[in-house]
């Protein structure tokens, strides 16, 4: 079922926060990783706030585009 054989395969680290602590030890890849963690939570923050404040309006837009395209596709079809 899993393949044992293969024990030189190298793991992704995921939880590596020790690592994180030594700033300067830390490859550019690695920087590069916890910063776009640690900014995740801020783009997440700027979606949800654009699509509570833009939801209302997004549905009705793509409902009138529904609504478009259904009576045109009924239209064509005689």
């Amino acid at each position: 079922m899993f393949n044992r054989k293969n024990s030189s395969r190298k793991m992704k680290k995921i939880f590596q926060w020790e690592e994180y602590l030594n700033w300067k030890n830390m490859s550019k890849e690695q920087k590069l990783n916890f910063r776009r963690a640690c900014l995740f939570p801020f783009l997440v923050y700027i979606v949800y706030v654009f699509l509570n404040q833009y939801s209302l309006p997004i549905l009705l837009l793509l409902g009138f585009y529904f609504l478009i395209r259904f009576k045109n596709r009924n239209k064509l079809g005689r």
